[in-house]
């Protein structure tokens, strides 16, 4: 299916593959490990989608055992692109979510085109690593004082056969950019990445921050060789309009695409749990906090409305206000001593817009004061169990 065609390239999607045709030489700029850096003699740009996302192991025996090189290969001509003029960048992502969107000033547009999945790979910048890249590969990096669980199951290596890329951004612009513009320019089509992450909330899978990216991501940004007469832009950054453009339409095809590929939108990440599940207050949280804390019948009742508690918007607002609290005590910004009475305040509010009754305010945080010590999670936990208890008795 053709997506679009300009003077200066076709993009068409092809079963497992988005594959943009250069009609004219293209300065490139590309995480790609074959053909990857900085390059002016590719004719195509790929993005494949080299496995499902979850568990897919049995189509991978074959190019599990592959290098990274004998995968370029393979994937180019399965998808006849030569691979020795092709910048080619996998994902878990399905293509048929992919979203284009393009942002303009003048004579200047910006085309990008992403694919994008955050649900089992979500990291923030400066989350500790896990595994360490070697000569002969990349080798696991232990660390006993991880902020999460300590024996979880870590994220697989990148491989041959899931080259890896969970967020992957196509990016073309209109005008020739000289190399040191590309270079900036991919410091804005990140941050636009980012900023689209941080707006939905997305929680690290890797720490309790909130996630600014995937541990995979990739791009690649194209822009014409200038012809004679033809100047060169110089600057891509946040005061001129081509960094606005990039970061814009960034913003716009991943938080589209997140939508697409994991049903993740603003009004879905309005939760209770959306908020302080990367504490610990998640649903399985307030299921045993209502186990422990309720007689069995109201327990009953709180199970059964479980989704529909989280989703207050009320109770959310105060959830994520909670939330903030907790990360700028972690960050330092507020100080321990003024973090807690904070923390503890809000799980009040937090009990009081659950049991519909914000008068009643200094009821629940003297209630809940005895518990001020618990994790900001299991008091959130224990927060809304008893505002739902109260709210029936």
């Amino acid at each position: 299916m053709l997506l679009e065609e300009t003077d200066r390239y076709t993009l068409h999607r092809q079963g497992r593959y988005l594959l943009t045709a250069f009609t004219r030489p293209h300065r490139v700029l590309s995480t790609c490990r074959v053909n990857g850096g900085l390059r002016e003699d590719l004719t195509h740009l790929v993005n494949h989608q080299s496995c499902e996302g979850v568990g897919h192991t049995a189509d991978l025996n074959r190019t599990q055992c592959l290098d990274l090189d004998d995968y370029h290969v393979q994937a180019c001509l399965a998808g006849r692109v030569s691979p020795t003029t092709t910048a080619l960048m996998g994902t878990a992502a399905n293509m048929q979510c992919a979203v284009l969107a393009r942002a303009a000033h003048a004579d200047l547009t910006v085309t990008v085109v992403a694919t994008a999945g955050v649900l089992g790979n979500a990291t923030r910048a400066g989350d500790p690593a896990h595994w360490h890249e070697h000569t002969e590969g990349s080798q696991p990096v232990s660390h006993p004082d991880d902020p999460l669980d300590p024996n979880r199951e870590h994220p697989e290596p990148p491989s041959a056969g899931a080259n890896a890329g969970t967020i992957v951004t196509l990016v073309f612009i209109n005008q020739p950019c000289t190399p040191a513009c590309l270079v900036r320019a991919a410091t804005l089509v990140t941050e636009g990445k980012s900023a689209a992450v941080l707006d939905l909330r997305m929680p690290s899978l890797q720490s309790p921050g909130l996630a600014t990216g995937t541990g995979t991501d990739q791009l690649a940004i194209a822009a014409p060789l200038a012809r004679a007469g033809e100047w060169e832009r110089h600057w891509a950054g946040g005061h001129n309009t081509l960094g606005e453009l990039l970061g814009r339409a960034t913003h716009e095809a991943v938080t589209r695409c997140l939508l697409l590929q994991n049903g993740v939108c603003p009004e879905l990440r309005r939760s209770i749990c959306g908020a302080l599940g990367r504490f610990g207050c998640d649903e399985a949280a307030l299921r045993a906090s209502a186990q422990a804390e309720l007689s069995s019948p109201i327990a009953t009742l709180f199970e059964r409305n479980l989704l529909a508690l989280i989703h207050d918007p009320q109770s959310a607002a105060v959830a994520f206000a909670m939330a903030e609290i907790v990360d700028l005590a972690r960050i330092g910004v507020l100080h321990a001593e003024i973090a807690r009475e904070a923390i503890l305040n809000q799980a009040a509010l937090l009990a009081a817009a659950v049991a519909l009754t914000p008068e009643r305010f200094a009821d629940f945080r003297e209630r809940l004061q005895t518990q001020a010590d618990l994790p900001p999670g299991r008091l959130a936990a224990l927060a809304v169990v008893t505002g739902f208890e109260r709210k029936w008795s």
